[in-house]
């Protein structure tokens, strides 16, 4: 029964739409599920993914039933709703999006975009199956985006550096400002924000009386990795952790995410035993960050496109391969921060090769070439990423794939 995913796809999954009227006259029709369960928001440029799945794997993990809600899909739309890392069948989505459709004729006077349907399908499927929490990622920005319809339990931004400029802003403080919409009246707010962005993020918890909980000063973790790594937040200090997440820029999002939990347990009188901490950082489920796909030599999958999330892969990179030089797979959407982002790899990078992205979107890989020739001296373009990645297979070498999520997700889906 593909029916209602014919009809989610004729939307158009990079059509924007701003604006919460929609959505909410939309949840309206169908109930309000979005008001029936407790929620946690996550907002920020880099690591939403990754802090939501900490939060949903640790609460699991303590015995909650727990709705993950994260955009974009690496190989499936599927991916976006989970009920304790159970994938929404595609039947059941199906279903409920063509009760969308039903209802937005009814009730919408133009169609909702495909970010709006399938939000609305995963409120309508979480309140159905009666979960304890929501966990719900920002699919960009916060002020407009179709997730922001919520009052939660507590709102968490990460870090913010420049992504999504044409519908953002260009500017760090105009970027945060869009952010940090998901701050409601006396929710706490925990954030990783730093500068520009943390005065604008501050500015707005104190216009809405909400506690503010920033990283390095209310909590931190200290540690060179997440094999081992001590938290210490307001209540809680815990130390020898570890977590199945690789890479440095981890330790900052793991941190957050403790510091989300300790904060809904302390406020909210939820409760979250250190062993179920401890198993749930353990066992997060999160491909294609940092994700090590081979040991001898490194093959590394890392959905870096921006030129923050590039650093921190780089970062990470150095820390784990210490005075190794890597060749780079490539591929990335036309939007991006192109120079900034080959400028960071350029650090660590042998040879860089280039690709299209699977993806209407694709940036040129000649002009990525041009771009690149100030930094790199290897490059070579090979347009099919399916031959591309069979050349990274054979070179035998320590290699990253990166650039953009739809090209790992591409690399990650199945042949058969």
């Amino acid at each position: 029964m593909q029916n209602g995913l014919t009809y989610l796809n004729s939307l158009g999954l990079h059509k924007v739409k701003p604006g919460l009227a929609r959505i909410k006259e939309l949840l309206t029709s169908l109930g309000s599920p979005e008001d029936k369960i407790p929620s946690i928001i996550i907002a920020g440029t880099n690591g939403k993914g990754s802090v939501a799945s900490a939060i949903s794997s640790v609460l699991s993990t303590q015995g909650y039933k727990v709705g993950l809600y994260t955009s974009p899909h690496l190989v499936d739309i599927t991916e976006r709703i989970k009920i304790n890392d159970v994938q929404i069948s595609h039947s059941d989505l199906s279903s409920i999006i063509l009760e969308i459709k039903e209802a937005a004729e009814q009730s919408l006077l133009e169609t909702p975009s495909y970010f709006e349907a399938i939000t609305a399908a995963a409120f309508v499927y979480f309140a159905r199956e009666k979960v304890d929490f929501n966990v719900l990622e920002v699919g960009m920005g916060g002020r407009w985006d179709a997730t922001n319809v919520i009052t939660p339990l507590a709102a968490v931004i990460t870090n913010i550096s420049k992504d999504h400029s044409e519908y953002l802003g260009e500017k760090i403080g105009d970027i945060a400002a869009e952010k940090a919409c998901i701050i409601k009246s006396r929710t706490p707010v925990i954030t990783a924000a730093a500068s520009d962005a943390l005065e604008v993020i501050k500015r707005a918890a104190n216009k809405n009386s909400s506690p503010l909980l920033v990283y390095g000063r209310e909590f931190n973790t200290e540690g060179e990795n997440t094999d081992n790594f001590n938290y210490k937040g307001p209540s809680w200090e815990l130390r020898n952790l570890k977590s199945n997440l690789k890479g440095h820029y981890q330790l900052e999002n793991l941190s957050l995410a403790i510091a989300a939990l300790e904060t809904i347990q302390n406020k909210h009188n939820i409760t979250i035993e250190e062993k179920s901490l401890r198993e749930g950082l353990s066992s997060i489920k999160w491909e294609g960050r940092f994700e090590v796909i081979n040991e001898i030599p490194p093959l590394i999958l890392d959905s870096a496109h921006n030129p923050g999330a590039a650093k921190s892969l780089v970062e990470s990179i150095k820390d784990s391969y210490p005075d190794t030089k890597f060749t780079f797979l490539i591929g990335m959407l036309e939007e991006k921060g192109h120079e900034q982002f080959i400028e960071e790899i350029s650090l660590i990078a042998e040879k860089l090769i280039i690709t299209k992205v699977p993806s209407e979107r694709t940036a040129d890989p000649k002009q990525l070439a041009l771009t690149a020739q100030k930094y790199i001296e290897e490059i070579e373009i090979i347009d099919d990423y399916k031959s591309a990645y069979e050349v990274i297979l054979n070179l035998d070498k320590p290699s990253c794939i990166t650039g953009s999520l739809y090209l790992i997700g591409a690399i990650k889906k199945p042949t058969n």
